[in-house]
């Protein structure tokens, strides 16, 4: 059963010093819990931390007095969120999934290849966002559990195999002969500003040599489309004519099995 409780408890401790002969006394305040999630904490360390971390751009030039105000403002939503995602990850854990420390390393150097960052570079650039490279890697191990939850949770509990599909397709022809269909993935790059029209070209004309030369298209899409789609290796499903865009229906309708369209 799934609990949750929000607490204003403030956690001391006491410091002994020796002041003029005499013994002397402090409370000094650690950290306080802000919410329990069955048996997980969250801490007002932990959760301004990630306020300041995820909402740099909106904290930025803000004085002092106006900083803390709208950190307060957003306190309540941002506590919800991570209560959300503290049940789904117990969820993920209870589904037998798990992350292995090669796979969070793996991921960590997907990263630093995609944006050609050394060792170096990449560690700077996690301390301009407030991280240390062992906090950084506990943030990708939780993205990567939960994508997996969302792939157990959709994809993995739909078990239908090759022969299910071709026997219901048998008994209901009748039904497609009217309408093609065809299955396709994407890579989606997007282009935010007219301005990064050559740089966003130039990445998908990058990309399209490496599935030239064989890459997995899949993969590909997985490590480079900046769309929803890329946890699910760009895969949109079978789309009919008339059910996308033009310019994707004239491409995908001509394709051979296999093939890949220009950018």
């Amino acid at each position: 059963m799934k609990t949750i409780a929000l607490l204003i408890t403030a956690l001391f401790f006491s410091l002994q010093g020796f002041a003029g002969g005499q013994f002397a006394y402090s409370a000094v305040l650690l950290d306080r819990v802000v919410a329990t999630v069955n048996n997980d904490v969250i801490t007002w360390s932990e959760l301004r931390k990630n306020i300041e971390i995820e909402n740099k751009e909106l904290l930025n030039g803000l004085k002092d007095e106006e900083r803390e105000k709208k950190i307060k403002e957003i306190e309540p939503s941002f506590l919800n969120s991570m209560i959300d995602m503290k049940l789904q990850l117990q969820e993920a854990v209870k589904l037998g999934l798990n992350v292995s420390p090669h796979e969070t390393d793996e991921a960590a150097a997907d990263i630093k290849r995609k944006y050609n960052l050394t060792d170096e570079n990449f560690i700077e650039s996690l301390k301009a966002e407030g991280l240390s490279l062992e906090e950084y890697k506990a943030r990708l191990k939780e993205q990567i559990l939960l994508s997996k939850a969302v792939r157990y949770e959709v994809r993995d509990a739909v078990l239908i195999t090759d022969k299910e599909i071709e026997k219901y397709y048998d008994a209901n022809k009748e039904k497609y002969q009217k309408e093609e269909k065809v299955s396709i993935r994407q890579i989606f790059f997007n282009l935010k500003d007219s301005s990064q029209k050559a740089e966003v070209e130039a990445r998908a004309e990058a990309v399209m040599q490496r599935i030239k030369k064989g890459e997995d298209f899949a993969k590909l899409a997985s490590e480079f489309s900046e769309d929803e789609n890329r946890q699910f290796s760009g895969d949109l499903g079978y789309i009919s004519r008339g059910s996308v865009i033009k310019e994707i229906e004239d491409e995908a309708f001509v394709l051979k099995v296999g093939s890949a369209s220009k950018p």
